[in-house]
């Protein structure tokens, strides 16, 4: 396959895992409308049929007594949090992702050699997602350790302090530009008058993006070569969310981004702080044209208007 055509194949499982987050949502408000509806008759929500997610378990996984063999189209690192179910998510079936789970997202060296392992040996895979999310715990358990630092004390503390390490570096980006300072050395700036909320949120989208571009640096020195894209799932409307490094005004996009680059870090934080400065939830992301077709963009603004319809 030549570089053009891999690179056609490539957006075609991004858009693929963005259409895939719209029908979950679609999915989602079907669902919850059926329940509402019942809910006004007086019945309980048990008694509705909500909408279900089609999926073949013989048909990708083989019958009882077969092995089929890996075809995921996409690897996914997301965090642990059990309020993100990544196949649903994408409203992918069993064997099309490659699934990765860690705490805060992070790109540890075993997460790596997963990685490595999938692209080098799966030639059904196509991209990378680093997947962050909203309300992340590790996140916020690291922007703890950053604004009210404290010794280890147990076995435990010990632990978690090698991911709140690996976190700490976009808690640095997210400060400085919420702080509007250039660093934030200890000692030399009141960490405490930061918002904690906003640092959080900040750090959420820095985090994933800086994950992001430290894994496509390291598949780019493998022997075979695929893009990486990240985003940002938003617990509360079910959509992923990045951040719009082409305006760089402070626009949220629906949808994966590409991974950006190491310079476009601080561009991440500086795009959320002033989102933020605006907006205290993430209802005001944007559709963009270049992502996805017409079709695509009716069906977000059809589910933007039922929302700010149900809001009213």
């Amino acid at each position: 396959m030549n570089s053009t055509s891999l690179s056609n194949t490539c957006q075609c499982v991004k858009e693929s895992l963005n259409h895939g987050n719209m029908e979950f949502v679609e999915t989602l408000r079907c669902e919850q409308q059926l329940m509402e509806e019942a809910l006004s008759r007086g019945d309980t929500p048990a008694a509705t049929s909500p909408v279900e997610f089609k999926q073949s378990y013989i048909e990708q996984l083989g019958a009882l007594g077969e092995i089929p063999p890996q075809t995921p189209r996409a690897a996914v690192l997301a965090c642990s949090d059990a309020r993100v179910p990544v196949l649903d998510i994408f409203n992918q079936r069993p064997n099309e992702v490659y699934e990765i789970q860690l705490a805060g997202n992070v790109a540890s060296a075993e997460c790596l050699g997963s990685l490595a392992h999938a692209v080098e040996n799966l030639p059904t895979l196509e991209g990378v997602v680093v997947l962050g999310h909203t309300g992340c715990d590790a996140v916020s358990v690291a922007v703890d350790q950053f604004l009210s630092p404290r010794p280890e004390i147990t076995a435990a503390d010990s632990s978690i302090r090698s991911l709140v390490n690996s976190i700490m570096p976009s808690i640095e980006i997210a400060a400085s530009a919420l702080g509007k300072k250039t660093r934030f050395l200890s000692g030399s700036v009141p960490r405490f008058t930061l918002d904690r909320n906003k640092l959080i949120k900040t750090v959420v989208f820095v985090n994933a993006a800086a994950m992001a571009w430290k894994i496509q640096e390291f598949v780019n020195r493998l022997q075979r070569v695929v893009p990486v894209w990240y985003g940002i799932y938003d617990l509360a409307s079910c959509r992923i969310l990045h951040v719009d490094l082409e305006r760089r005004d402070g626009s949220l996009l629906f949808g994966l981004g590409n991974a950006p680059g190491v310079i476009d870090l601080d561009d991440v934080a500086s795009s959320m702080a002033q989102y933020l400065s605006k907006m205290d939830n993430f209802d005001a992301a944007r559709f963009s044209t270049k992502s996805l077709g017409p079709q695509e963009k009716s069906t977000w603004d059809t589910l933007s208007m039922r929302e700010r319809t149900a809001k009213t």
